[in-house]
């Protein structure tokens, strides 16, 4: 879809058919552009003339041949700009890229440098639009990088129309890009209820002004809502969240003029929240099914300015409000679904680029150590969180009392997590267990490993709270085991708080 288009991919399209050779063994590749001739052989020796004097070469192009959504998962590989140059190929190819679930546009890889911007800007963002109308059928996905320009002349408002309420998107993500550093936030002026749709469920946008949150109206539809360096005044925001009562999951980057006002986020759908909002000194969140609250970039003054009411996460999240820093904050109650599937944030958790490629972080963990899935989760979180830990709190869920040692919940599988966590290369300063139980070997093992491995660099404390008399002393034989291990760290110190 870009300038250099029509040129025609004979030796590009040649690449794809060699990178598909092993994985598609009955496709032979055309020996020959043309049809089929006859070509001299070299003589070998008299006895083989006759035989080789020809040899027939037939092209045979059995990728056309296959179906179309054999083709669809080919093209699934490339770019978009790609994928619509297929179909200067033949006719066969003509429509397929045109039933691709994906397209993704980025203005910024089209730019020449010899020549003007604006003119580059208009001429490139006709021909988006244009493959965006001759494309059929709807989208899964949608992913526009523009600039400026198209925020200012109705073109951003024509894609978001045709992609949401024409093509049914279920993702889209719309982000401006800057020319140059001195390009301020252009004002992103939309039509009211121009994000509500039924098939539009996740929706990301990156580098805009709010002046008014008409365009976020009756958005009962999105599942998942993040907004990236977006300039708005928090009462603004605040009928932005109100307007999408559904919403699992929520990014914010937000900065405004002034610190006044109050951000309030209250969602009972709410999984997931991650905070970055350095301008807002106020904030209350309220979420009933909340498994995973994240804040980065805010200056934590004992918890003064977030008030945080989430019934999964109070439990264990009270503690890091103590710590005075503006490192990020994570707090995460892990947890999966029926069938074992990780909860949605997950994924964002453990990608440490969403959170500015930081040094430290301090992370507090809620995990069920008898659960297999659980305990794959947090291990997934560590080795993302490799050397970037200031404080690991680890807070370990009750079990049931009868469960034989080391039993899992799942299945009634046998199993012991400790040594699963010896090829975690992280370091962190301090960490702290809490509700650790003295006769769960699985717990016993994991801070074992941590003892043995040197992970922590300075303290390790282990913390329990009310138990009765049986149980305190397997904590206290399961302590006095602990110390006696060889320490990875010759200067960590093991520390042992009960009441």
């Amino acid at each position: 879809p870009f300038p250099h288009l029509l040129r025609t991919p004979h030796h590009f399209f040649s690449r794809i058919v060699i990178k598909l050779k092993t994985s598609l063994p009955l496709m032979s590749l055309p020996q020959s552009p043309f049809t089929s001739s006859t070509i001299p052989s070299m003589k070998k020796s008299p006895s083989s003339e006759k035989e080789d004097n020809q040899m027939q070469i037939e092209n045979v192009d059995r990728i056309s041949k296959l179906p179309d959504d054999m083709l669809l998962k080919i093209l699934k590989s490339l770019s978009t700009e790609k994928a619509v140059q297929t179909s200067l190929l033949s006719k066969r190819w003509e429509g397929v890229w045109k039933q691709m679930p994906y397209l993704f546009f980025d203005m910024k890889n089209a730019l020449k440098v010899e020549l003007p911007v604006v003119e580059q800007s208009h001429f490139i963002a006709q021909l988006i639009t244009k493959v965006i109308n001759n494309h059929n059928g709807n989208l899964e996905h949608c992913k526009i990088l523009h600039m400026t320009p198209q925020t200012q002349d109705g073109t951003l408002e024509t894609w978001i129309r045709s992609l949401i309420h024409v093509k049914h998107t279920k993702y889209l993500e719309l982000k401006r890009f800057r020319v140059n550093h001195r390009e301020r936030a252009r004002v992103l002026h939309l039509p009211p209820n121009i994000f509500s749709h039924p098939m539009l469920t996740s929706l990301l946008l990156s580098r805009y002004t709010f002046e008014s949150a008409h365009a976020f109206n009756n958005c009962n539809n999105l599942i998942i809502l993040k907004l990236y360096k977006i300039k708005v005044a928090v009462d603004i925001l605040n009928t932005v969240i109100a307007s999408c009562p559904s919403l699992k999951m929520l990014v914010l980057e937000i900065f405004q003029n002034s610190r006044s006002g109050c951000l309030k986020i209250h969602n009972d759908n709410l999984k997931f929240v991650h905070l970055t909002c350095p301008e807002i000194d106020n904030i209350e969140v309220s979420a009933a099914l909340l498994d995973i609250f994240s804040v980065h970039g805010i200056e934590l003054e004992s918890g003064n300015n977030i008030v945080l009411d989430a019934p999964r996460l109070l439990q264990f999240g009270r503690k890091l409000w103590n710590i005075l820093q503006s490192l990020p904050h994570i707090i995460y109650n892990i947890s999966c679904d029926t069938q074992g599937n990780e909860k949605i944030g997950h994924e964002f958790v453990m990608n440490i680029e969403n959170y500015s490629m930081v040094v430290f972080a301090i992370l507090a963990v809620n995990v069920d150590m008898m659960n297999p899935k659980e305990v794959y989760m947090l291990k997934q979180v560590l080795d993302a969180w490799a050397r970037d830990l200031q404080v690991l709190n680890i807070f370990f869920k009750d079990n049931d009392i009868d469960k034989k040692e080391g039993e899992s919940s799942i299945d009634g599988i046998q199993n012991k997590w400790g040594n699963c966590f010896l090829s975690v290369d992280f370091r962190v300063r301090s960490v702290c267990l809490h509700n650790f139980n003295g006769s769960d070997e699985n717990q016993f093992a994991l801070a074992a490993s941590f003892v043995i491995q040197g992970k922590m660099m300075r303290s390790l404390m282990i913390e329990t709270f009310s138990l009765p008399a049986n149980k305190k002393l397997a904590v206290d034989i399961a302590v006095e085991k602990l110390m006696k291990l060889p320490k990875g760290n010759k200067n960590l110190n093991i520390q042992y708080i009960f009441d």
